[in-house]
């Protein structure tokens, strides 16, 4: 039967703009037309191996180490289940509950995916319940943090897709894929003011009942900025989330921001190292502020991981190349040997206020891990012995203290001075003093508040050279911050690192962070795990240890 004209044009037509989408959506995602027209550097095929091979050598599974931490994540979640349950934390030394991300049940969600890893079937079962048939995402308890939000729940809910796709759990429903993405755009789709600014950077916060982005008071000033972890943190969730749904609005919205911090065009001090916060309403900078630690920490976490997750997409070879660039530049400014350790240890300086700071925070440790896997896959020997440098200086840090556990940040001697400092930090107080004479570090905030960072380097550091220290130490650890931690409903911060506790409610702040089950607990799991589970060769984690299926 032959055609007429008219519809031959219209299924053209059709045709085309199906294709239109197919290219937005999976092969190169909204670009500046001005941008680099590409790397000058050897970006590797997309199925190069990254972890190492584990099998060929005959390692496995840790048995009994994996059994201890799935106790531990059993315990924190029946202890929460039983005296908390649909709020977003317990206070684990009086039991009570605690609402500090909008009520949406945070330690149920964010733990989705550390539930399915661990094979947690009936944990797993009760969590889907709760994000499908209980949890309403279209109203908040205040405020909401678009950033906290984004990692936290839309993370986690597209990993769990991914996971329950890739069979590492069983489903609870058939049509788990379909309900769980509901709520993922339920939520995503009330997150879409924070990106309504003229730069496309973040709002701190958005309004749900207004439906608009504001300012962390809920105004909307002239001179709002954001600094660079939450301008730049999004891309991995809302690009997955787009590709599930067929949807591109939410990776439309995930780019807005990249002319100022992917395509910038701005002359940059230290190539690939943005000044922050910058301007939501013109990309500029608000300060000098230039370090790989809070608050600008997972945006150049973001810039490799976005490579990885997509490697075949155009726009993410820039990424990759901005990576590097970061990296450089912070090899060369920003790494810092310290003078009174032994042996000297590596540390991450910061700069701000125009002039250098001797000071690194646990945040920051998850850089040594990222070095690794961006070096690995780039094949940067350099990069790849600065990362491991950077996870030695962190694990000091924790061999340091009677707990042995890392403080929330600590200052150090740098053995050379920086170009524009006269003078850096010293230790102030006594206890501060005594702590640098002995150990050569000195804590300036001494709580731990259930951070990953250190034993998530660890997890890189194991998966990717296979060597059995990264396992010793994230077994130390583990155990050191359950000894330290443990309380009557859960595991809490603990207030002071650097003495030991004298009962089980001495030293603790009774807080626990969704994050200390969604990522703590995730990566020393994965360290004594069989290592093909969430292999790196097939997946990539968000910033909140959520783990997403590579698009090869």
């Amino acid at each position: 039967m032959l055609l007429r004209p008219t519809r031959i044009v219209f299924l053209l037509v059709a045709a085309y703009g199906l294709y239109l989408l197919h290219e937005f959506l999976f092969s190169s995602s909204t670009e500046s037309p001005t941008g680099p027209r590409g790397p000058h550097f050897h970006i590797p095929p997309s199925r190069l191996s990254i972890q190492y091979p584990f099998k060929k050598n005959g390692i496995g599974k840790d048995e009994a180490k994996a059994e201890a931490v799935k106790k531990v994540m059993e315990r924190t979640w029946r202890l929460y289940k039983e005296k908390a349950w649909g709020a977003d934390e317990i206070r684990p030394v009086s039991g009570e509950r605690k609402n500090t991300r909008n009520g949406w049940g945070a330690s149920i969600v964010d733990s989705m995916t550390t539930a399915a890893v661990m094979g947690l079937t009936d944990v797993f079962a009760d969590q889907y319940d709760w994000v499908v048939n209980q949890v309403d995402f279209s109203h908040a308890e205040g405020l909401v943090d678009p950033f906290e939000t984004t990692i936290r729940y839309v993370g986690a809910l597209v990993s769990a897709v991914d996971l329950l796709e890739a069979k590492v759990i069983k489903a609870p429903s058939k049509s788990y894929r379909k309900d769980i993405l509901h709520q993922a755009q339920i939520l995503a789709d009330k997150l879409g003011p924070a990106f309504d600014t003229p730069t496309g950077m973040m709002w701190p916060r958005v309004n749900f009942e207004e439906n608009k982005g504001v300012d962390s008071d809920g105004g909307r000033k002239e001179s709002t900025s954001v600094h660079l972890a939450r301008a730049g943190s999004h891309w991995l969730e809302y690009s997955t989330l787009s590709h599930l749904t067929g949807n591109p609005i939410y990776l439309k919205n995930s780019t807005k921001a990249w002319d100022w911090l992917v395509y910038n065009r701005k002359e940059e001090t230290w190539p690939g190292i943005i000044e922050s916060p910058k301007s939501i309403w013109t990309g500029a900078s608000m300060g000098n502020t230039r370090t790989l630690g809070a608050p600008d920490d997972s945006h150049y976490e973001y810039l490799i991981k976005a490579h990885l997750l997509w490697p075949n997409k155009y726009s993410t070879k820039h990424h990759a190349k901005r990576w590097v660039q970061a990296m450089e530049s912070a090899h060369k400014h920003l790494a810092s040997k310290s003078a009174k350790t032994s042996p000297s240890n590596i540390f991450l300086l910061s700069f701000s206020r125009h002039r250098y700071e001797n000071y690194m925070g646990h945040l920051a440790c998850f850089a040594g891990g990222n070095l690794l896997l961006g070096a690995k896959y780039l094949s940067r020997p350099d990069l790849f012995e600065f990362g491991e440098g950077i996870i030695a200086g962190c694990r000091y840090a924790y061999d340091a203290t009677d707990s042995q556990i890392g403080p929330e940040t600590w200052g150090w001697e740098p053995d050379e001075p920086k170009e524009g400092t006269a003078d850096f930090q010293k230790p102030v107080t006594a206890p501060q003093k005594d702590f640098f004479k002995a150990k050569g570090i000195w804590p300036t905030n001494v709580n731990y508040p259930l951070r990953p960072e250190v034993v998530e380097s660890y997890f890189y550091g194991w998966r990717i050279t296979g060597e059995q220290k990264y396992r010793d130490w994230a077994w130390d650890a583990f155990n050191a911050i359950v000894k330290a931690s443990e309380a009557e409903w859960g595991y809490s911060e603990v207030s002071d690192v650097t003495r030991l506790r004298i009962d089980k409610t001495d030293n603790l702040s009774n807080s626990c962070e969704s994050f200390w089950s969604a990522e703590t607990l995730m990566y020393l799991y994965l360290i004594f795990a069989e290592p093909e589970l969430c292999s790196l060769d097939e997946w990539v984690f968000n910033t909140e240890a959520h783990p997403l299926r590579r698009r090869l």
